[in-house]
């Protein structure tokens, strides 16, 4: 296979061996009568209260690269184990392995080890986890530690403490700081109806974990005996997290109303002088000390659900102040200011909505000027016969600020029409279904200085189901984009695909072959093959193979690269 490494793909084979193994212990584990018969008192019992579960399985990747740099390692080969165990139908253990070729070349460790009890009213964690107490507190980041969450009755309590980054050496892209976490949420109510919640949480990064210099800083946060970090590197940080969360579901849960307010103390450089100005209670000035490069913030966010039959609605706002911030959520934007409105109205073979956004910046009025965002979308889709679905869209965007400068003045508008129709047809017509789908965009900056970025592009995609067969399906698909520019020639891409399906042994086997291509009149050509392969060998066990290339021609004859990448994935469930 061009490109494809051969130490890598020995590399790979060999992980793939090893794990061979382990998955067929588990396939004999869940196959063998390791349960004595009925006849046996013990065994019944343990048959009739224990219970396994879970699955194992391993995926391997070979990646090549011609013509430009490698977007991904050259192998990779991953091992996974999901057992469960459940005893007396109430209670279970959950484990999660994963271990990765990969290890830490991503920056963090990729392997993962985790156990997972959960009972009727609760759960428990440790080793790796994620665990979620909001947006703006707790939310979409990997934890290496401890956490427990019970609601017994209308009590509510959930824990959680460990690291979630490693130290590594680099900028603000790349590095890091050995990071901790903990934190709590407390509160009355049920997570599927009305409940009251108060949230803490404290994130630290260990300042040691990297290497520092003590060569006196000329930034003036920082005292001139203070240890900062080397040129480029990144600076530890540490955060602190109190809020509120409130959910009301009233009327059979037709209408839903979420609360939540959150004060973040977030430090960008732990060290800085030390900032006596900032306001805070004592409890808090013994656990966290403040400096000047210290924020204090809010985040409060407000939303509310009406679900009627034929009619719905929801309504939302939320306020990001500038200096908010939390180290427990993988992104976060600050600095927002939003509105949201959305009705919706439903009716037979069909349904309409409507949306309205809002969004500002420049909240503490930091800045020059403000840049408000308006987004309004419109939906409309219905069953015009039994075989004929239809719906139509519209998206109105605009983005300004009242600034009064030619070179920082933002005007930017954007509107996009569509539509798409889909037929479907009775079983031995010579097409199966047949999907068209055509938009018009027009977008652009009445700033003067940005005059010449308005263009027109309109779009058009047909596709098509022809059943050869019961078990062999073609679909082919053609697509036209044209796009016209200011002060710049027409840009006009034509794509072509086909796609082929195929099914056997009883739908065990399922084959899809496609090839595509695209051609634009500024001789930029790519092309693209894909073949997958998914067999299920039982009910339990299921091996499937991919291969994808893609090849890229520029007109320059030196923009031009050649992709591959080919994986295999066998799992057994038990």
């Amino acid at each position: 296979m061009d490109g494809l490494n051969l130490k890598s793909s020995n590399l790979y084979l060999r992980i793939i061996a090893a794990s061979l193994p382990v998955l067929l212990f588990a396939y004999d584990l869940s196959h063998s009568q390791t349960i004595p018969p009925p006849s046996d008192a013990s065994g019944s019992f343990l048959k009739d209260n224990v219970r396994l579960g879970g699955e194992i399985g391993v995926y391997g990747e070979l990646y090549g690269m011609k013509g430009q740099a490698a977007r991904r390692p050259s192998s990779t080969a991953r091992l996974f184990f999901r057992p469960s165990v459940t005893f007396f139908n109430s209670l279970s253990l959950n484990f999660d392995f994963l271990l990765s070729t990969e290890g830490s070349n991503a920056r963090q460790d990729i392997n993962q080890l985790g156990i997972h009890p959960a009972w009727g009213w609760g759960r428990a964690h440790a080793g790796d986890f994620s665990e979620n107490f909001s947006p703006y507190t707790l939310s979409g980041i990997l934890v290496r530690g401890g956490g427990i969450s019970i609601n017994p009755g209308n009590f509510r309590l959930s824990a959680v403490g460990g690291f979630t980054k490693r130290a590594v050496s680099g900028g603000a892209e790349t590095g890091a700081y050995d990071r901790y976490l903990y934190g709590g949420k407390i509160g009355i109510g049920r997570e599927e109806g009305s409940f009251f919640d108060l949230v803490f949480l404290r994130a630290r990064d260990k300042a040691s974990s990297l290497h520092q210099s003590t060569t006196p800083s000329s930034a003036d946060s920082l005292s001139p005996t203070t240890p900062t970090p080397e040129p480029y590197e990144i600076t530890p940080q540490e955060n602190l997290l109190v809020g509120a969360i409130a959910n009301f579901s009233l009327f059979d849960d037709h209408l839903t109303w979420r609360t939540e307010a959150d004060g973040s103390l977030f430090t960008r450089d732990m060290g800085g002088r030390a900032d006596t100005t900032i306001k805070l209670p004592d409890f808090v000035k013994s656990v966290y000390k403040p400096n000047l490069s210290s924020n204090v913030d809010l985040a409060v966010s407000s939303e509310m659900n009406l679900n009627l039959p034929s009619v719905g609605l929801r309504t939302a706002y939320r306020y990001i102040g500038p200096g908010y911030a939390s180290l427990g959520v993988g992104t976060l934007l600050n600095d927002l200011q939003e509105f949201f409105f959305s009705p919706t109205v439903r009716f037979a073979g069909g349904s309409i909505s409507l949306d309205w956004l809002r969004q500002n910046d420049n909240l503490a009025h930091q800045k020059l000027f403000t840049q408000v965002r308006n987004i309004y979308n419109g939906n409309l889709g219905f069953q015009v016969t039994q075989s004929w679905y239809s719906s139509f869209m519209g998206n109105y965007t605009t983005t300004a600020n009242n600034s009064t400068n030619d070179t920082s003045k933002v005007d930017f508008t954007n509107l996009l029409l569509g539509t798409s129709q889909m037929l479907t047809f009775e079983q031995g017509f010579i097409l199966q279904n047949i999907a068209a789908y055509f938009s018009y965009q027009h977008s652009g900056d009445d700033s003067p200085l940005r005059a010449n970025t308005r263009s027109i592009t309109r779009s058009f995609t047909l596709s098509g189901g022809v059943p050869l067969t019961p078990a062999f399906m073609v679909t082919p698909s053609v697509g036209v984009v044209s796009s016209s520019f200011s002060q710049r020639a027409t840009l006009q891409i034509q794509s072509y695909s086909v796609s082929l399906q195929h099914r056997a042994l009883e739908n065990r086997l399922t084959t899809v072959f496609s090839l595509g291509t695209s051609f634009a009149n500024d001789n930029n050509n790519s092309y693209r093959t894909a073949l997958t392969s998914n067999y299920l060998l039982t009910s339990s066990d299921n091996v499937s193979v991919s291969v994808y290339m893609t090849n890229f021609r520029g007109g320059d004859s030196a923009k031009k690269f050649d992709e591959t990448v080919a994986s295999l994935n066998i799992s057994h469930r038990f």
